[in-house]
């Protein structure tokens, strides 16, 4: 006879089903000391327009460490970006070819209004629920592969920055 009750039996089900719809959504990748936590992008409308892709890097290192760049397959170019907000309430878009300092035992978010990566160029729209792979490369981490989910989150408005223009 098994030891456990039904119900018992039924929370243990429920808790296995949740746990695995949380690690299917929340996906991190991990080399040395970073941590890139959750990598995606928006839908796009067409591939005439460039895409962003967000994610959160953790250094657990006592050194910081910098995201030289990123490819992929699904774009011609892809470019670390910065958005900043002028006084005026205007964001503009400048390219970094500096790259973005993961600095030591902090984490760096790449969001909406702030870093992020542009694809430009795409081969095709981007749709949700797809996944298409990208390498970040960092200056002493080295290759990190990644998995782009693309997600249709809300956002607000003054959220969304226009990337027509690139």
């Amino acid at each position: 006879m098994n030891k456990y009750s039904i119900v018992e039996l039924s929370i243990m089900a429920s808790l296995a089903l949740t746990l695995s719809s949380l690690s299917a959504i929340a996906h991190d990748y991990a080399k040395k000391d970073l941590v890139i936590d959750h990598p995606w992008a928006r839908p796009t409308h067409s591939a005439v327009v460039p895409a962003a892709v967000y994610f959160e890097i953790v250094n657990k290192g006592a050194e910081n460490d910098r995201l030289l760049s990123a490819s992929t397959e699904r774009a011609k170019h892809v470019e670390l970006h910065k958005t900043e907000i002028s006084d005026e309430g205007v964001a503009r878009m400048s390219m970094l070819k500096e790259g973005i300092v993961a600095t030591a035992n902090e984490k760096t978010s790449m969001e909406t209004g702030a870093y992020h990566v542009m694809l430009i160029g795409l081969d095709a729209r981007l749709q949700a629920g797809e996944k298409f792979p990208m390498t970040l490369t960092f200056e002493k981490s080295g290759d990190i592969e990644v998995i782009i989910n693309v997600e249709d989150r809300q956002s607000k408005a003054k959220d969304r920055v226009d990337h027509t223009g690139h």
